[in-house]
């Protein structure tokens, strides 16, 4: 079978799915959740371990397993609520999600630099680049990893570009988006994910140094872009986004030191933004896996 008939597929699944009630979809979901929660020993020691490192003496361990069960029903939930909004028209897709602090956004964009909005694995991250319209980004930009099955990647790129948004793979993207931004155009990214120490950063992660992709700073000191954080987050069918304040560059004439402190705003902001609801955040990414620092082998 080839990727176009897997495609076709998958397409027709989902559409089908996709026209169950939502209240099946929703029993699925949790049901799914649940049993990946019990199935999946290595990342529900992730998420344990992760939120006993966030949260340290904060909740007891019969707390943070029924926290670790909200967080596996909550990712769940992503791929059943991609399912379930794949037909939806804009309109009624739109009337699912409401918008805070848009005048954050509005007052970045008329500086003329162009916007970078910041943001993370939080609640339905799959449906807010098809929802960037609705919070009042006209024609946005976003960088993505490619998924490896050519199918999957053709399905979820209909899906997230389906209403005027543009995905640019992350490898060699530097010169398009230098471009949107110079252009006064927005474009989106994630910066919470563990990257090897050549490529990022040490920064503060919920009191612990985590190894953050020193990336999204340079291209903020290379454009002088607008950083606006955003973060979406659910309840039943509605889905909240939110804008927070503009990040302001930090520019002390010290490239490296300058790359830091920034990041380190950047990754703060992140933090702020899961807290407000842990239950949502990706925590079975390991995000503290890099370590900072590395034993010399024995001679």
């Amino acid at each position: 079978m080839n990727d176009d008939m897997i495609f076709r597929l998958l397409k027709l699944m989902v559409t089908l799915m996709g026209r169950l009630p939502w209240t099946v979809l929703k029993f699925f979901s949790d049901v799914f959740g649940l049993i990946w929660y019990k199935v999946d020993k290595r990342h529900r020691t992730v998420v344990l371990d992760n939120l006993n490192l966030a949260y340290p003496d904060r909740f007891s361990k019969f707390e943070t397993e029924r926290l670790a069960t909200h967080i596996f029903k909550n990712i769940a939930a992503i791929l059943f609520e991609v399912i379930w909004a794949y037909e939806k028209p804009k309109d009624e897709l739109f009337s699912y999600f409401s918008v805070k602090g848009a005048e954050y956004l509005e007052k970045a964009k008329k500086k003329g630099r162009g916007v970078i909005i910041l943001s993370c694995h939080m609640g339905n991250f799959e449906l807010l680049v098809a929802a960037f319209p609705k919070a009042g980004m006209k024609n946005p930009y976003g960088i993505y990893r490619k998924f490896d099955f050519n199918p999957l990647e053709r399905l979820m790129l209909e899906m997230r570009q389906r209403f005027g948004a543009t995905l640019i793979p992350m490898r060699g993207a530097s010169e398009k988006i230098d471009a949107v931004l110079s252009n006064g155009g927005v474009m989106g990214t994630l910066l919470d994910q563990s990257v090897d120490w050549y490529k990022g950063v040490f920064v503060d992660f919920f009191g612990r140094p985590a190894c953050t992709n020193s990336g999204f700073a340079k291209l903020a000191l290379r454009s002088k872009a607008s950083v606006v954080p955003m973060y979406t987050v659910r309840k039943d069918k509605q889905f909240s986004i939110e804008f927070l304040p503009e990040i302001p560059l930090v520019q002390t004439g010290d490239r490296i030191k300058d790359i830091e402190i920034n990041t380190q705003n950047y990754t703060s902001a992140v933090e702020s933004m899961v807290r407000k609801q842990p239950d949502q955040y990706f925590w079975v990414h390991n995000r503290w896996k890099t370590k900072p620092y590395c034993l010399y082998p024995r001679e």
